[in-house]
C-alpha cells in the first residue's frame, strides 16, 4: 500500500503541473477562438502519463536530493565517453524503447512541428534535462543512455511515418495549435516533478524513520 502511495505521489506531482497548463492552454486558445483538434486534451493527459513514467522509470532528480548528497558531483558518477564500459544489450534496449514513444507521440500530438529534426532535438532534450538531474541523486550519469534515448526518439518518428497511413484516420489538423506548447507543456512537467516530488520526506512519513 505504501509503495502505491509513493507512485502515485510522484505521478501527481507531473499530472497536477500538466492540469495547470491544460487550463491556462484551454483560456488562451478560447480567447482567441481558436478551433482545437479533437481529443486534443486527452493525447495531452496520456503524454504526460507517459512523461511521468519516463521519470519514475529513470529516476529522474529533484530539488530534494541536494540537501541529501550535496551539490557535489562525483568523476565515478559520470561517464562521458560512450560505449565505454561492458556490453549491456538489455539495458541498451531499454533505452532505446524508453524513448520510441516519445518518437510516434511529438508528430502525432503536433504536426506543425512533424519534422525529424524537432523529434530528435526534443528527445535529446529530454534525456539531457534527466541525465543531468541524476547528478542530484547519485545515480549514474552516462553518454550511453544520452545517445540510446535519442536514438529511440528517432526510431519513433520512423515507425510513426510508416504508420502514418493507419494514422491518417484520426482526424487531426493543426491549425490554431500554439507552436510553443510542446515546448511549455514539457517544461511544466519536468519543473512540477523537479520541484513537487519529495520522495523520502514522504517515506519518512509512511516507514516512520
Amino acid at each position: 500500500m505504501n509503495e502505491f502511495i509513493l507512485k502515485s505521489y510522484e505521478l501527481l506531482t507531473v499530472l497536477l503541473p500538466a492540469a495547470a497548463v491544460l487550463f491556462l492552454l484551454r483560456k488562451a486558445y478560447a480567447s482567441k477562438r481558436l478551433s482545437l483538434p479533437p481529443g486534443h486534451f486527452l493525447w495531452l493527459v496520456l503524454f504526460a502519463a507517459y512523461i511521468g513514467a519516463i521519470f519514475y522509470l529513470t529516476g529522474a532528480g529533484t530539488v530534494y536530493h541536494i540537501s541529501l548528497y550535496g551539490l557535489e558531483i562525483r568523476p565515478a558518477q559520470v561517464n562521458l565517453l560512450p560505449f565505454s564500459r561492458e556490453v549491456d544489450f538489455a539495458a541498451y534496449l531499454q533505452n532505446i524503447l524508453l524513448f520510441l514513444p516519445l518518437g510516434m507521440l511529438l508528430p502525432l500530438i503536433w504536426p506543425s512541428l512533424r519534422r525529424l529534426s524537432f523529434t530528435v532535438l526534443s528527445g535529446f532534450s529530454l534525456s539531457l534535462l534527466i541525465e543531468a538531474s541524476q547528478l542530484l541523486n547519485n545515480r549514474r550519469t552516462d553518454v550511453d543512455d544520452l545517445i540510446l534515448n535519442t536514438l529511440g526518439a528517432l526510431l519513433g518518428y520512423c515507425l510513426f511515418l510508416l504508420l502514418r497511413p493507419a494514422l491518417r484516420r484520426i482526424k487531426y489538423q493543426s491549425a490554431g495549435l500554439f507552436k510553443s506548447e510542446p515546448f511549455l507543456y514539457t517544461g511544466a512537467l519536468f519543473l512540477g516533478h523537479f520541484l513537487l516530488f519529495n520522495e523520502f520526506g514522504l517515506a519518512r512519513l509512511l516507514y516512520h524513520f
